[in-house]
């Protein structure tokens, strides 16, 4: 918005008419605002935390995650790598795929060179609250302090230099791209343009142009380098656009223009709408528990989760945009749960507008995954596990797997359980209908009336025959019950309801085996068994899938709990931690095991910049933390909302605006051993279960801050009107009395 209001001042119509046009500055719209207590309780808790580093990180360029500091923007993603005589930000944009091996590639290195301070003492700090990177280098009588960031909602790199001290330092920032060479440059009215693609491989390759200068003092450009000498007491800013062709065709000028008319002033007023953004972000939700290293760890994931992931922009891949050289499985979208895992922690955090980008790439293979359908012989819609932008594929291999499909449903149909979005289900209905003819025509029914998944395997290339896999049992569960839902909200397809809902009936039970002397779920039927290997298979069923929880079966809860004990590799497993430990909350397992192995994930298997680090993928592992925990705090799948659902004993902790099924927003908080009140916000006005946190008692209730008496029960089910707040406690608590523990910390 600050670079509509910049191009309009300096006159510049055309460049202005194409900002609009191609939404390059818009905000992001956003949901309601979260309530001023969610709000100062968020910023109050995230202010806390940040990485922090003493010396260079040392895992960059490995082709996988990296230990560096983190910044990003939904769209570019910078890495901050070596010591401040060398300083290199790795520059990544989620758009930049190659248009023939349909990898990602990265797209350009800024390295910061003061040569005079090489051996300083070095100390970088990653501030998640306001998102950027303060670093400190600290030579004789000399100190040298940086602060970048990545603007929230433009795609502009700053970083600023004051230094302190009697002498001056010479500086030099090299553009290059991104492996490291010389990019094509040029210079327009003291402007640096480095203009870089893709892949050279190929047509129709991604193109960009980084345009950079600094701000401050005097500077002198030349190849692709500029250069400036530093005095102390003086700051100055370097600034880089970093725009491709796919922002907006006329992407060349449109990044000299903006950063040829940046000054100090614009620069400092897009840092406080990029401060504001980040704000409004953390106030949508906060958590406080006792153990801050978990705590910690579900800030951290927060905020990669807002640097990888934007509306309007492509969907992050297996990496994020924290793209560093040649990267592991071509960073694809990978469909087989690596893809789907880190939306995952948008739901319950309330986060939705993270989810934005995670459907294009999914819609755009429709047509595509109808061809390959057809050519195997199927009808419906068949995807391999390798997608890319724009209905292309990095890894068209099915891997003897049926399931991708239904796997990248999970995430829509969940989106809309969540937040019964009828606009929303519109969008991804076609998508949803067509993977369902798939199952629907695959599916075969034996002589008990009994729908069997074969030839379908639970891993990657296990041998036929493999029957009744447990994670494509459960994912076809949620599928036909999402499509039966959402069918009704928009009120088509009737026809096909019986269909569905007789599919979700008769689908063959979820098999089961002796592991250790105890009944487990077996990952088939007929055909693989079990694994213990860092994978969490075994359990699928019942995250993503949905199929046990808290009000299943005593039978079907203890084998699930059998199985989460016996799946020992899983906790901290190269595949399994992303959705095990929701898994283990939602079926009530030991929550003090759960807590445990969260904290070794927090501490143990997390870097400096507070990523959680598996060898199975990237950011799939911002669900690790975010979704279980929060599954132990609150649960909503089977229709009822929980609180403190599957919770330690002695243990105080607090969370705001949670979201539920539904479309509630839940606030609660337990201290020794009670809930202290829930608070409700309906969203969308639909009734409001909830098993009674109180058993035994009486239930005061406000309505928008009026008492409207008691109510009691196990289950206390409520009629409630779009917008209205329902605040609940044991009987005779005073509304003054939840408001005031609703604004304490924990």
């Amino acid at each position: 918005m600050k670079l509509r209001k910049l191009l309009r001042r300096v006159g510049s119509t055309a460049t202005a008419a194409l900002l609009v046009s191609a939404g390059l500055a818009t905000v992001t719209p956003q949901l309601a605002l979260a309530d001023s207590v969610t709000s100062n309780q968020a910023m109050r808790i995230v202010q806390q935390y940040q990485g922090d580093w003493t010396s260079p990180p040392t895992i960059i360029a490995g082709g996988k995650g990296t230990d560096a500091p983190l910044l990003g923007n939904g769209d570019v993603g910078v890495v901050i790598g070596g010591s401040i005589n060398n300083q290199t930000y790795y520059i990544g944009k989620n758009d930049f795929f190659s248009a023939s091996s349909h990898a990602i590639r990265p797209l350009g290195r800024i390295v910061l060179a003061v040569p005079g301070m090489a051996g300083a003492s070095y100390h970088m700090v990653q501030n998640i609250a306001q998102a950027q990177v303060q670093g400190t280098y600290v030579l004789g009588g000399s100190t040298l302090n940086t602060t970048s960031w990545v603007s929230a909602s433009d795609n502009l790199h700053f970083t600023s230099m004051t230094l302190s001290g009697s002498a001056s330092q010479s500086a030099t920032f090299t553009v290059q791209d991104g492996f490291g060479g010389t990019p094509t440059t040029s210079v327009t009215n003291g402007v640096l343009n480095a203009d870089v693609v893709a892949d050279t491989v190929g047509s129709n390759n991604p193109q960009a142009r980084m345009a950079s200068k600094v701000i401050g003092g005097t500077s002198t450009t030349s190849g692709n380098q500029i250069s400036l000498t530093l005095q102390p007491g003086v700051t100055y800013t370097f600034v880089s656009a970093i725009i491709s062709n796919i922002d907006t065709p006329n992407y060349q000028s449109y990044a000299t223009d903006v950063v040829g008319n940046l000054n100090q002033s614009w620069v400092d007023s897009i840092n406080s709408d990029h401060r504001s953004s980040w704000q409004t972000y953390w106030s949508r939700s906060y958590v406080e528990i006792a153990d801050k290293a978990i705590e910690k760890s579900w800030y951290g994931s927060l905020y990669q989760l807002r640097c990888v992931s934007r509306a309007g922009k492509y969907a992050p891949g297996l990496w994020g945009n924290w793209i560093t050289g040649t990267m592991a499985w071509k960073g694809d979208y990978h469909t087989n749960y690596n893809f789907e895992a880190p939306f995952y922690a948008a739901l319950s955090t309330n986060h939705i507008d993270q989810m934005a980008s995670y459907d294009q790439p999914v819609l755009d293979w429709m047509s595509a995954g109808q061809a390959l359908a057809a050519q195997n012989g199927f009808q419906g819609v068949l995807y391999p596990v390798g997608l890319s932008p724009n209905g292309t594929s990095a890894d068209r291999g099915l891997y003897k797997q049926k399931s991708d499909a239904a796997n990248l449903a999970s995430d829509m149909i969940m989106r809309f359980k969540y937040t019964r979005d009828a606009n929303y289900a519109a969008t991804v209905y076609p998508f949803l209908k067509q993977v369902g003819l798939f199952w629907q025509n695959y599916l075969t029914l034996d002589s008990s009336g009994t729908y069997n998944i074969t030839n379908d395997s639970p891993l990657e290339n296990l041998p036929y025959p493999q029957t009744n896999s447990i994670v494509s049992l459960g994912l076809v569960h949620l599928l036909f019950q999402g499509l039966t839902d959402i069918s009704i909200t928009l009120n088509q397809d009737a026809s096909l309801r019986t269909t569905w809902q007789n599919i979700d009936t008769h689908l063959a039970p979820l098999p089961t085996m002796t592991q250790n002397g105890q009944t487990v779920f077996r990952l088939t039927s007929e055909g693989a068994s079990w694994d213990n290997n860092g994978n969490d298979v075994n359990i699928q069923a019942v995250y993503p899938g949905s199929e046990v929880g808290l009000n299943s079966s005593p039978s079907a809860l203890q084998t699930a709990r059998n199985t989460v004990g016996q799946l020992t590799k899983a906790w901290h497993g190269g595949n399994a931690p992303a959705t095990f430990y929701a898994a283990a909350a939602r079926v009530g397992y030991d929550p003090s095991t759960i807590l445990a192995n969260l904290h070794t994930e927090a501490t143990t298997y997390s870097y400096k910049n507070l990523a959680v680090h598996h060898d199975g993928g990237g950011i799939e592992n911002i669900n690790v933390v975010t979704s279980g925990l929060n599954e132990m705090l609150l649960q909503s799948f089977q229709q009822d909302v929980k609180v403190f659902a599957n919770w330690p004993a002695n243990s105080s902790a607090k969370f705001g605006d949670l979201l539920a099924y539904n479309n509630f927003l839940i606030s609660s908080s337990i201290s020794n051993n009670s809930v202290e009140y829930v608070r409700a916000v309906s969203q969308s006005g639909r009734t409001l279960t909830l098993t009674n946190p109180w058993p035994g008692q009486s239930v005061q209730v406000y309505r928008n801050g009026a008492n409207a008496g008691t109510v009691s029960g196990t289950t206390l089910t409520l009629t409630t009107s779009t917008n209205e707040t329902l605040h609940f406690a044991p009987a005779g608590t005073s509304l003054a009395t939840i408001n005031m523990k609703l604004g304490q910390s924990l």
